[in-house]
C-alpha cells in the first residue's frame, strides 16, 4: 500500500500518537507524517504510505495555513494554554484597540526571525528542546527565519484573538502568540490552533481518525504520482525506467529539451503514469539528463505492473 492521505487530527494527542494507532490498523506498513502537529492542535496532518514516506523532501516545504485562537494577559512556559503560568495581568489595562492590534501584526508579516520554544521538537545538539526543557534546562537558540505571507485578524473577542496564518515551514504559531503578546504589553499565551491546509493537502481532502480506523480504502489514498502533480511530468518507456530505478540517468526524450538544468522533474510510466522517480535536470555536455533523486517501486515491482515484473527485465 503505497500513497498519502490526509487525516484530521483530533485534539489531544500527538503527531506521532496518530501513527502509533494506525500502525495498529496497517500493521508492516511503513507509515510517516508531514508537518507535526502539537497535542491542542487539530487539523489536516498528511499520512505518507509505503513508498510515499520517501516523497517527504518534496512535499514538507508546502505553506501551512492554520486558523489560530490566541489569549491575552496570560503567558506560559510551553506558550500555550497547556503550559504552566508564568505572569498574568488584566489585558484591560492596555491598547487594545483595532488599530493598535493591526500595527501590531504588520510587524510579523513577511520574513521574520523566531526563538524556537524550548517545549519544541527543534533539536539542540542532536537532542529534543522539549526533553531538554523537560529536565529544567533551558539553552540558547540560534533565531530561525520563517516567512508569514498571510497575518489577518478574523475576529475579537477580548481577550482573545482571531487569526488567520498563511505560513512557510517551521513557523511556530506558539511563538506567534507568544510574541504577538510581548508587543503588545500584555502577554499571550495560543489557546487554540486548526490548520486547514499543508502544502496542496486541505481539510476537504480529510478523514477522521476513527474513519481511517473503521477501514482505509484506496480509494482514500492519493497515488504518488498526483501527490507530486505540482512538478513537471517525463514520461518514459520501459528501457529508461529500468535504468532510472537502477539509479543511473537517463537522457531526456526530444520532445521535453525545454526542460532546464538544476529543475526536479517526476518521471511517470508512459502506461499509466505512475511514479517512477523524483529527478533532477542535469547538463552532460549537450545534452540533457535526469539523475534520480528518489526511485519508487510502487509500479515496476509489484503484482501486475504496467511494465511486468522485475524478472521480466533480467
Amino acid at each position: 500500500m503505497n500513497g498519502i492521505f490526509v487525516v484530521d487530527k483530533p485534539a489531544g494527542i500527538s503527531s506521532y500518537d496518530v501513527v502509533r494507532r494506525l500502525k495498529r490498523v496497517l500493521p508492516g506498513i511503513k507509515i510517516g507524517y508531514l508537518g507535526t502537529l502539537d497535542p491542542l492542535a487539530t487539523g489536516v496532518l498528511p499520512i505518507m504510505l509505503g513508498e510515499g514516506t520517501k516523497l517527504a523532501p518534496f512535499l514538507e516545504d508546502g505553506q501551512k495555513v492554520y486558523e489560530a485562537f490566541i489569549c491575552l494577559g496570560v503567558t506560559t512556559d510551553t506558550q500555550d494554554r497547556e503550559g504552566q503560568i508564568l505572569h498574568a495581568v488584566d489585558p484591560g489595562g492596555y491598547d487594545l484597540t483595532p488599530r493598535k492590534i493591526e500595527d501590531v501584526l504588520g510587524r510579523f508579516r513577511g520574513r521574520i526571525m523566531q526563538l524556537p520554544p524550548m517545549y519544541s521538537a527543534h533539536k539542540q545538539r542532536g537532542e529534543p528542546l522539549y526533553k531538554l526543557a523537560r529536565r529544567g534546562e533551558e539553552v540558547e537558540r540560534a533565531l530561525q527565519e520563517v516567512e508569514i505571507s498571510v497575518l489577518e485578524l478574523t475576529g475579537i473577542a477580548l481577550p482573545a484573538l482571531e487569526l488567520h496564518v498563511e505560513c512557510s515551514k517551521g513557523t511556530y504559531i506558539r511563538t506567534l502568540a507568544h510574541d504577538i503578546g510581548q508587543c503588545l504589553g500584555c502577554g499571550a499565551h495560543l489557546a487554540a490552533l486548526r490548520r486547514t491546509r499543508s502544502g496542496n493537502f486541505c481539510l476537504a481532502d480529510a478523514m477522521t481518525l476513527d474513519t481511517v480506523e473503521e477501514g482505509l480504502t484506496s480509494d482514500s489514498i492519493i497515488p504518488l504520482s498526483q501527490a507530486v502533480s505540482f512538478l513537471p511530468a517525463i514520461e518514459v518507456d520501459e528501457a529508461q525506467a529500468l535504468h532510472i530505478t537502477n539509479g543511473q540517468g537517463i537522457s531526456l526524450p526530444g520532445g521535453d529539451r525545454q526542460a532546464e538544468a538544476g529543475q526536479t522533474v517526476r518521471v511517470v510510466a508512459g502506461n499509466g503514469g505512475a511514479l517512477i522517480a523524483v529527478g533532477e535536470i542535469e547538463r552532460d555536455g549537450q545534452d540533457l539528463v535526469i539523475k534520480p533523486l528518489r526511485v519508487f517501486h510502487d509500479v515496476l515491482f509489484t503484482k501486475n505492473p504496467p511494465y511486468g515484473t522485475k524478472k521480466d527485465y533480467a
